[in-house]
């Protein structure tokens, strides 16, 4: 069987990144997905995705270099000198984190580990899971010391969905081995991949890192949410304080209130570090907070839409027709996963007649089985229109087409829009 240089299981948003680039760099790299369809995708040279993180000439070019191969099982990888593990890690169990994924590509790996390699993990794990799972996993298997006869590092991944095509080689990685030895191997992998490379002292150090870093987002979200909601008591426009605060120089990072944070990483994350201070008996108050906070912001976002519609003397969204607009995590991504602007729907579905539109999202399945389909904006559509997640592709003219009011919670708590305008006494659809 041919030897490889990188093996790198899963050719997802943030596995096929590495493996162009890998490619890019002159190694002779094996991509494997679980995933037949994404496997006929890339072998296509084709990128499925909405939001791509690789260029299409990219992929093709190295492709065409012979240098990037494709295969669908990794229950039988080739022998490679670098194995890089870019699995998903979801909400679950284990620190919040189902391992499964993980512990099936350690399985992969450790069939045709060999003395000397480098497992290289970059799926976002909650502290401790690459000494606690992966690495007795791989003694087991293999009977091979980690960090003794193979090298074994973590170096989170780092990429922002909704900002296409982040080039790899200018983002910072962050590398802690087993030891520095293993981290030094790494560093030296990741070198050819990237400018800036950032060793730790340990592989739970790097863990740290990239959950600490959703983490923060999470608890700012949930504190400029909690600042909304203070400005809409005391009739303060939360817009004015957050842009005259971003004035200071120093000490202040800007973030904007919403239905709450969602996607892959942040909400996720926040989980991980949580439940890893738990189990080491160490405060998490202010995570927790913020964690409850977020989760609170669907129902807080319901309950402001029915205030601000009783205010202006408006019907209630019991019975009423809603299209929700935008459904995505953030705008301009296909993605809805722990999505806020879902968990409004799902709220909304409840105690009205509720219809979406996303062009991102061509199909919805609610949490009781309700099939629902992105639908057309026509005059008609809706009752009210509720904008969640406000997409570059859709226009602020085509939600006034549907010639219904619009409460707009896209950068905050719920403002009301007539025809485009904010709802005044000589305005009206």
């Amino acid at each position: 069987m041919e030897t490889f240089d990188v093996a790198v299981i899963g050719l997802g948003f943030t596995g096929l990144p590495v493996a162009v680039a890998a490619a890019e760099a002159g190694y002779l790299v094996m991509g494997v997905d679980s995933s037949p369809q994404r496997v006929a995708d890339v072998t296509r040279g084709t990128i499925a995705s909405k939001l791509p993180t690789v260029a299409e000439h990219d992929l093709r070019a190295v492709l065409a270099t012979g240098r990037l191969r494709v295969q669908e099982s990794a229950s039988r990888l080739p022998a490679a000198g670098v194995f890089v593990l870019c699995v998903p890690t979801p909400p679950g169990s284990f620190g919040g984190a189902d391992l499964a994924p993980l512990r099936q590509a350690t399985d992969a790996v450790a069939a045709c580990l060999r003395t000397g390699n480098l497992v290289l993990v970059q799926s976002t794990c909650p502290p401790g899971v690459v000494n606690q799972v992966v690495v007795p996993q791989l003694l087991e298997r293999t009977g091979l010391r980690p960090g003794v006869d193979f090298h074994l590092a973590h170096s989170p991944v780092r990429i922002d969905p909704g900002v296409a095509l982040s080039p790899l080689r200018s983002l910072p990685r962050v590398v802690g081995g087993l030891t520095p030895a293993c981290t030094e191997r790494a560093a030296c992998f990741l070198r050819r991949l990237t400018d800036h490379v950032i060793p730790v002292s340990s592989v739970q150090a790097a863990e740290l890192v990239k959950v600490f870093e959703n983490t923060f987002r999470l608890v700012n979200i949930s504190l400029v949410n909690e600042l909304a909601m203070l400005c809409q008591a005391t009739g303060v426009a939360a817009e004015e304080v957050l842009e005259a605060a971003s004035s200071k120089p120093f000490g202040f990072l800007r973030h904007n209130p919403s239905a709450g944070a969602g996607g892959d990483c942040v909400p996720v994350s926040a989980g991980f570090l949580a439940s890893a201070a738990q189990r080491q008996g160490t405060p998490a108050a202010l995570i927790e907070a913020a964690i409850a906070r977020n989760n609170a912001m669907p129902a807080t976002t319901i309950r402001f839409i029915e205030d601000l519609l009783a205010v202006n003397g408006m019907r209630s969204l019991r019975g009423s027709r809603i299209l929700v607009a935008g459904v995505t995590y953030k705008p301009d991504v296909p993605n809805i996963r722990q999505s806020a602007a879902v968990k409004v729907l799902e709220l909304l579905h409840h105690t009205a007649y509720v219809s979406y539109h996303d062009p991102y999202v061509p199909a919805l399945v609610l949490s009781d089985g309700t099939n629902l389909r992105s639908q057309n904006l026509q005059p008609g559509a809706a009752d009210l229109i509720v904008l969640l997640t406000n997409h570059q592709v859709v226009a602020a003219s085509s939600l006034m087409r549907c010639r219904a009011p619009v409460v707009d919670c896209s950068a905050g708590l719920p403002r009301l829009l007539a025809c485009g305008q904010p709802v005044t006494d000589d305005t009206a659809c």
